[in-house]
């Protein structure tokens, strides 16, 4: 398969990955409406505990599968593709189980002496079955990505959320009444019944392709190469769970030094539950598009071009800081109406006004990790995580009990910067990519400054007495982003070298 042909199946698994978020985020602002500050609360934090376990029953095979698996094709070895996922599976499900059992037989101790919560104990136990569904998910998905079909797990994806979205809305109507607890409840379970959905289709799309996998000899040594590359991605992803995990139980517990039980939990859910994923959506689907450079930025490097090389990472960087601003600019004008509008609350207004700032931040810092990423520089990301994580811990140990959600604030703000600024000064360092302060920042800047005092007296006096607020509030962000669009495009921000250079990328080509 060409590279262009790599690069179509890379933007269609982007596109339908982008869908997906839309959908699953949609929803979580339904249940997260029911929920409350305190119900998201509770859900965050065992969310933060599933990550562990979700990585250590995958133990990184679903990326040592998908390298393998990519290696044998190649070589035509059908039967050694075969092993290889026999073994994989067999593993990820005795690792799953064994996770399950001790999942369920200390849920309790594990809300109470790590989470410290014993609401959350209950909710353990429903999530825990869908650990063994997304590990062999992910094995088949790895299968199913090596041999370049990606059209089968993105259609999971569509599945699950099918799933998932009319079994949690059944069971909440059921369990909710009886308190957030079950509320909780209702949705994880609805998580693990989704996961069961999909990881059920996968296996039947596996079990047909499977059956056409034969021939071609077998690989010796093969569970010590899989163990090879699946380690090390276990263990850093272990290690940035737990580090997780810890944070969300420490700022729970220093909120308490000054708070009662059901507002520190409300002040975490409203943080961690309700305005970080709603600063990271918009976020996330920008930041899907960088894996589409990732193979480019690859072979600029491998092929020692680098004026091709500074040109991809120029662009890039000018695009991710156009998207950031304007995402900035959103959140700083439509605050109070969005916080209404996706969560039925105008209590985390003032917090995303706070950190809409952070927007541009975590663009570069994303665009940064993705240019980072193909330059094979993974073990220094993996530095800088270290680095951040410890600094985030020491400031939510030592200075959230006496700051409370103020030194919260300060502290996401901080870890932002830092991280943004380790790994951009990594960037520029390997390839002298030259920091153009007029493309990246002043132009984007006063941009976003037009557009928030153009749009915000055109909003209030053309468009709110006009429509419904759900429709003000959409044509609002169309104005906002239209006049931002204008005034980039006016003071020279934005080429038509520019938007040759996207078209040339999005260009569908022809399958051979």
């Amino acid at each position: 398969m060409s590279n262009q042909n790599v690069f179509k199946n890379t933007l269609l698994l982007t596109l339908s990955g982008i869908l997906a978020k839309t959908i699953d985020f949609s929803f979580r602002a339904y249940y997260s409406k029911l929920l409350g500050s305190v119900g998201m609360g509770l859900f965050s934090l065992v969310f933060s505990v599933h990550g562990i376990m979700l990585t250590v029953a995958t133990a990184g095979l679903s990326v040592a599968i998908s390298k393998t698996v990519s290696e044998q094709l190649a070589a035509r070895r059908f039967g050694a593709v075969r092993k290889t996922m026999r073994t994989a599976i067999l593993a990820v499900s005795v690792l799953s189980l064994a996770v399950i059992a001790l999942t369920i037989f200390g849920s309790k101790w594990i809300a109470v002496y790590f989470l410290r919560d014993e609401r959350t104990a209950l909710s353990l136990c429903l999530l825990a079955p869908s650990i063994l569904f997304m590990s062999i998910s992910y094995c088949i998905k790895g299968y199913f990505y090596a041999a370049r079909k990606v059209i089968r797990p993105a259609s999971s994806e569509f599945l699950e959320q099918a799933v998932k979205i009319t079994v949690i809305s059944a069971l909440l109507k059921l369990w909710l009444p009886k308190g957030v607890e079950y509320g909780c409840c209702a949705v994880f379970l609805g998580l693990s019944i989704g996961e069961f959905s999909s990881c059920a289709y996968l296996s039947v799309l596996y079990w047909l392709e499977s059956r056409r996998l034969c021939g071609g000899g077998e690989q010796k040594r093969l569970l010590s190469r899989l163990l090879k590359i699946s380690v090390p991605t276990m263990t850093n992803s272990l290690t940035g769970s737990f580090l997780r995990m810890q944070e969300d139980v420490w700022i729970v517990s220093g909120f308490r030094r000054t708070m009662s039980k059901e507002e520190a939990m409300g002040r975490y859910g409203e943080i961690q539950g309700m305005v970080l994923p709603l600063l990271m959506f918009p976020l996330s689907l920008f930041s899907s598009f960088v894996t589409l450079l990732v193979p480019e930025i690859a072979r600029a490097d491998s092929n020692h071009n680098q004026k091709r090389l500074v040109s991809l990472i120029s662009r890039v960087f000018k695009f991710g800081a156009l998207a950031g601003t304007l995402v900035m600019c959103v959140f700083s004008i439509f605050s109070d109406e969005l916080a209404v509008c996706v969560y039925g609350t105008e209590a985390i207004a003032p917090i995303l006004r706070t950190l809409a700032f952070l927007c541009p931040v975590m663009v570069i810092e994303s665009v940064s990790c993705g240019i980072l990423n193909g330059l094979g520089q993974q073990f220094k990301m993996l530095k800088y995580s270290l680095i951040d994580s410890c600094v985030r811990l020491s400031v939510i140990y030592f200075l959230v009990p006496l700051g409370g959600v103020n030194m919260l604030l300060i502290m996401i703000a901080a870890s932002n910067l830092l991280t943004c600024s380790m790994v951009l000064h990594r960037v520029f360092r390997l390839t002298a990519a030259p920091f153009e302060f007029r493309s990246w920042v002043a132009k984007p800047a006063l941009s976003a400054i037009a557009a928030f005092f153009i749009t915000k007296p055109l909003y209030h006096v053309w468009i709110v007495p006009f429509f419904s607020a759900s429709g003000a509030l959409t044509l609002g962000i169309l104005t906002a982003a239209a006049v931002y669009l204008f005034a980039n495009v006016a003071i020279g921000g934005i080429s038509k070298a520019d938007i040759c250079w996207v078209k040339e990328r999005l260009k569908p080509v022809k399958i051979v």
